[in-house]
């Protein structure tokens, strides 16, 4: 299918009316019918008539959402982990986990740092990040009266930057397979010599410190969790907080080892995820071995966790999860059966309204793949560009294609083979091949960020329990003070010769002094 203006305007549609309705049902809803009959009208000889066999179209895609396996297991995985914390709850487990935090973050800006770090320490996937530490932050965040909105934010610009800076991590494998794509292109087309070919992991570690966003924005975090001060939306949101009546627990009260009810399960929910990713990776490269797909030899942590399947793993994981929980509910007592049962089917009757949210942005990501979306923005912005604006330029050209899809990943896939091909073609200063690929993983998460159409910023929502819409708008003014700081500091100083640590460090200094300068204390 050609692509034409008509492959973004679902994405416009779904977001302008997403903001002004404040419905995202309704907002997604319209996006996917018009995005159905556009596919009618483009691929068919339709016509008018596309405006009534859209409904079908949407049916299809629909479906298609619901059982594409991968989105079944995320489904699943959310459920779970909703039940798990659930029982966690009902058996005095998290009451204990609260208890014991509250010793040592007995203030707002000791629970929002220990958020923070909570964060950064589930480094290893953004999906499980958003639910695990969502779920768990939760009813501390209650208890001092951090808003949903702040939570919400803490976990979802700490979750996608740690998983693409990480060494480690369910993102790593994708991004350096598809940095092989460009740089084997290069090599096919004359651009790189065979001998000149670099290892792509090597070029992948080499670029790490080139991704602006990712790096000032879990540092904006940080300084916004240190000194109190917010501004915009967020401020109104934290004020709002502050002046609401103290929460009432409805938790289980219990002695002070009830506390290991809500961390084992949550130690189990981690250590088979890292696990399985491990154990499944090196089985999968086995596999390729006997097949002759692929050389034997010595294979590190990232070729192995490059060949996991992350969805599998959370799925395991989530299951393992729940069954301790329920197990160690039962054999201390702290409930029986029925009332596990009980909760475990009031936690997933919770995720289901957010659920619905990501199955819809799921199909309406569909649609625009189909409509090829992402190459008409490519080609849209494409063509002889300055070698000093080329980073800066495909910074907002991920983040365009990141904000009007909703996803980071689709938006790596578009982009960064191309991306690395033209930077070898451009330029031979390998500080521009960097800053260029930085540049898209950078501009992927920003726009990620900012879109209502996320699933990362959907599922932020639903493991923190706020509302979607308020997320999207407290979120987005921080988002895009880091975005233009990470241009500012970072895409265009570098390009002329600034040094990296010079970069980095101004663009650290320019966020702490946008945090104090607008930053106001909410009380």
């Amino acid at each position: 299918m050609e692509s034409t203006f008509l492959s973004v305007v679902p994405a416009i549609v779904a977001i302008v009316l997403a903001f002004w309705t404040r419905n995202v049902f309704l907002s997604l809803l319209v996006a996917i019918y018009l995005g159905a009959c556009s596919i009618l009208w483009l691929g068919s000889d339709e016509g008018v008539a596309s405006l009534y066999f859209g409904f079908g179209e949407m049916g299809d895609h629909f479906w298609n959402s619901v059982s594409n396996l991968d989105n079944l297991k995320v489904t699943s995985f959310s459920l779970l982990v909703g039940a798990t914390v659930s029982i966690m709850a009902v058996s005095g487990g998290t009451q204990g986990l609260v208890d014991w935090l509250s010793r040592y973050a007995r203030t707002r800006r000791s629970g929002m740092l220990a958020t923070w770090a909570a964060g950064l320490a589930v480094f290893f996937d953004d999906y499980s990040n958003c639910m695990i530490v969502g779920s768990g932050m939760r009813p501390l965040a209650d208890k001092l009266k951090i808003s949903r909105a702040k939570l919400a934010y803490i976990v979802d610009s700490t979750a996608a930057p740690i998983a693409s800076l990480a060494l480690i991590s369910t993102w790593v494998g994708y991004e350096v397979s598809m940095m092989e794509k460009g740089i084997q292109q290069a090599v096919d087309q004359g651009v790189l010599a065979a001998g000149e070919q670099m290892d792509a992991y090597g070029f992948f570690v080499a670029g790490v410190g080139y991704r602006f966003y990712c790096i000032f924005t879990i540092f904006f975090v940080w300084a916004i969790a240190m000194t109190g001060r917010d501004f915009g939306p967020m401020l109104e949101a934290e004020r709002a907080a502050l002046g609401a009546d103290d929460p009432e627990s409805t938790e289980t009260s219990g002695p002070k080892w009830k506390i290991g009810l809500a961390i084992v399960p949550m130690i189990v929910l981690i250590g088979v995820t890292m696990g399985h990713l491990y154990w499944g990776g090196v089985a999968a490269i086995d596999a390729q071995v006997l097949a002759g797909e692929r050389a034997g030899g010595v294979f590190g942590l990232t070729d192995i966790f490059g060949e996991a399947d992350g969805y599998q793993a959370m799925l395991v994981a989530s299951l393992s999860s729940v069954g301790v929980a329920a197990f160690l509910t039962l054999a201390s007592r702290s409930a029986d059966l029925g009332q596990i049962l009980a909760a475990s089917l009031d936690g997933m009757g919770k995720m289901v309204g957010a659920l619905a949210v990501l199955v819809l942005a799921w199909s309406l990501a569909g649609i625009i793949d189909e409509l090829q979306a992402g190459p008409y923005l490519k080609e849209m912005l494409s063509g002889n560009v300055p070698v000093v604006l080329f980073p800066t330029l495909v910074f907002a050209l991920s983040a365009v294609v990141a904000f009007a899809t909703g996803s980071s990943f689709g938006t790596m896939g578009i982009l960064v083979p191309t991306v690395v091909f033209l930077a070898f073609s451009i330029s031979s200063d390998p500080v521009v091949h960097y800053a260029a690929s930085g540049a898209v993983l950078s501009g992927a998460c920003w726009g990620d960020h900012c879109s209502p159409i996320s699933d990362t910023t959907v599922l932020s929502s639903l493991g923190t329990g706020c509302d979607h819409i308020e997320h999207v708008r407290t979120q987005m003014p921080y988002a895009i003070v880091c975005g233009l700081i990470s241009v500012l500091a970072g895409t265009i100083p570098v390009v002329l010769g600034v040094p990296l640590w010079v970069c980095l460090f101004s663009g650290l200094f320019a966020c702490w002094a946008v945090v104090r300068v607008l930053g106001r204390q909410a009380s």
